[in-house]
């Protein structure tokens, strides 16, 4: 079965959407057993990527589900994605896609959080798409306290 362009701009959609409910289940059932993600931004100091993040599916899991033991910030999270391209391979496929979060605090104000792009590859070889590797460039260097996800 060929997965389509739309199949793959929902599952991005998707991830962002489960993230922003913290539906952690649903989120980690989007990607592949074997998938890697890493968080990175360049540092114009270093003249060269910090490498904020580094997971598989094991410390993606334990992450996720030691997120209530950590200070987390208690407004909402909102990402805006646009997927700006998708690139077919034989069997995956690479989709770049700017975003940008917003934080809507207690008190009701909202302000840009974070800038960046994903860069996802896509396993394409089954019925439904799934993402097996998510790398997250960001564009923002200081996210402040209680950002763990």
């Amino acid at each position: 079965m060929t997965i389509l362009d739309d199949q793959i701009k929902e599952l991005v959609n998707q991830s962002c959407l489960y993230i922003d409910d913290g539906d952690w289940p649903n989120y980690l059932s989007l990607f592949t057993t074997d998938f890697t993600y890493r968080i990175l931004c360049y540092s114009p100091e270093l003249r060269k990527d910090m490498v904020w993040m580094e997971q598989d599916r094991k410390g993606m899991t334990n992450l996720v589900n030691n997120l209530e033991n950590h200070i987390t910030r208690q407004g909402r999270f909102m990402h805006q994605v646009q997927i700006a391209a998708i690139n077919r391979k034989q069997t995956f496929a690479e989709t770049i896609s700017p975003f940008l979060v917003v934080y809507t605090g207690l008190e009701g104000i909202t302000k840009i959080f974070a800038a960046g792009r994903y860069i996802d590859v896509i396993d394409t070889t089954s019925d439904k798409p799934l993402i097996s590797n998510r790398k997250v460039v960001l564009d923002t260097r200081d996210l402040g306290r209680g950002s763990h996800f």
